[in-house]
């Protein structure tokens, strides 16, 4: 009686970020090296990244970089375009929110500052979270949230539960991030 041969080892192929800017006429996989100098976050994804992380840090690297992305390993593929609508983290808590995005620190302002900076940005994203819960998530670069933007009446102190976390990206791919006195410190 003979034994089988040992199966050959398979060849473990990493995983990739394909990124197309919009509009997505040419599109490039890229290094991690160069993923890390678009979105530091993008360069910390890899194949048994928990989906829920997955998909919330590409969202909203679409969304802050203006381009499509895809990210493939064995298995595995997730899409993100920067006008994709993302209701995913509304109803989560602002800690898990921080945990999903990736977000550290920040510094702190109050809302009307806040407010008057995020309203120049050109990019950017604006959580809002009543009573620790996120109850809207702003695309800076999208007209209709902007509109959104102004209905936020960030005048006067907000309501004792409201807290608002915005950031955007630096270049070299690191996170800006401000955040009102009531958000919870990460």
């Amino acid at each position: 009686m003979t034994d089988d041969p040992p199966p050959a080892p398979q060849a473990v192929t990493p995983p990739t970020l394909t990124v197309a800017f919009h509009p997505p006429q040419y599109a490039q996989t890229l290094p991690p090296s160069a993923l890390a100098r678009l979105d530091a976050r993008l360069a910390h994804l890899h194949a048994r990244t928990p989906d829920d992380v997955l998909h919330a840090t590409l969202r909203d690297a679409a969304r802050l970089l203006g381009a499509h992305l895809t990210f493939r390993a064995a298995g595995r593929c997730a899409h993100a375009h920067p006008w994709q609508a993302d209701a995913a983290l509304l109803g989560v808590s602002v800690r898990r929110a921080a945990h999903l995005l990736h977000l550290r620190g920040g510094n702190r302002c109050d809302p009307g500052e806040l407010h008057a900076a995020v309203g120049r940005w050109p990019t950017g994203t604006l959580l809002v979270a009543r009573r620790g819960v996120i109850c809207a998530q702003l695309n800076l670069a999208c007209d209709l949230d902007r509109l959104a933007l102004d209905d936020l009446e960030l005048e006067g102190p907000p309501g004792p539960d409201v807290a608002l976390y915005a950031h955007r990206l630096r270049p070299g791919g690191q996170l800006a991030a401000w955040h009102t006195p009531r958000w919870p410190r990460s």
